[in-house]
């Protein structure tokens, strides 16, 4: 049987339909490779490093208390914060047990003590010490003031304490400075029950921490 010779219009097809498929292929390989990329960003997961998220797209927290929100560390100038609310019971004609209420990375840390200042048995007298304990491992900067009063400012070395007293309801600001990180601390003290055997201690507020 004899082959005939194809066409040139032929041969233009062939060819067409070649280049294209090559084509076609050279996409799939490209998507491919890019799978997963938003606008030719990779991401990198919410633990990721600064210098390994550098450029790149950032995943959301995927477990957690933050689950499904960004970390902050990868947004600039905006202050990592955190909370607190604790309640304590005085303890008749008896000192109180300091109690942690907030950390901050790299500073310190936040304690509180309720204290009966009344000596009569069965009629307490609240009073909060609200105590900034340096565990930097250098001195840093530190203001604190009660309410309206007259402020304190100074330099407070590594493992040293700095207290505030409150009897009665007050609030409270403690500021910390180290090498330009600054942590902002606000804060109430309420007492409850003055006068009677079962008085309490309620201290709340909020940390911020702005990194430099």
């Amino acid at each position: 049987m004899k082959i005939s010779r194809p066409s040139p219009s032929m041969v233009i097809a062939g060819i067409a339909l070649f280049v294209s498929l090559g084509g076609t292929s050279m996409a799939a390989v490209s998507y491919a490779t890019r799978a997963g990329s938003v606008d030719g960003k990779s991401a990198v997961f919410a633990g990721a490093s600064l210098s390994q998220a550098a450029g790149k797209l950032v995943a959301t927290n995927r477990s957690g208390t933050d689950k499904g929100r960004l970390p902050g560390k990868f947004v600039a100038d905006v202050p990592k914060t955190q909370t607190f609310s604790r309640s304590f019971e005085v303890a008749d004609n008896a000192p109180g047990a300091p109690q942690a209420v907030a950390s901050m990375s790299g500073l310190g840390t936040l304690t509180a003590t309720c204290n009966d200042q009344n000596n009569a048995a069965g009629n307490e007298d609240p009073i909060s010490t609200i105590t900034f304990l340096n565990q930097s491992g250098v001195p840093v900067n530190l203001a604190r003031r009660v309410g309206n009063g007259d402020g304190a400012l100074g330099v407070v070395a590594n493992q040293t304490a700095t207290s505030v007293a409150i009897g009665g309801s007050n609030t409270f600001v403690f500021h910390v400075e180290l090498s330009g990180r600054n942590s902002i601390i606000t804060g109430g003290v309420r007492q409850d029950g003055r006068g009677t055997a079962t008085a309490s201690c309620g201290v709340f507020g909020v940390v911020e921490e702005i990194l430099p």
